[in-house]
């Protein structure tokens, strides 16, 4: 693989500002995880920025 391909994650917009990886609204984890469910996505990489609390995860808008 070629490293000079890599991008940043493609997630225009992260609403979920509980999460560890969430720097004002943009996602800096290396790579996600995303469940779809009818017109829901569910980001899979969720964290809470604590690591304590509730783990459900919540959508990034793309």
């Amino acid at each position: 693989m070629n490293d000079s391909n890599m991008q940043g994650s493609v997630v225009s917009r992260c609403d979920a500002t509980t999460c560890r990886y969430n720097e004002q609204e943009q996602c800096m984890a290396g790579q996600i995880e995303v469940s779809l469910s009818g017109q829901m996505a569910q980001c899979l990489t969720f964290s809470p920025e604590d690591g304590l609390g509730d783990t459900d995860s919540q959508r990034p808008s793309t």
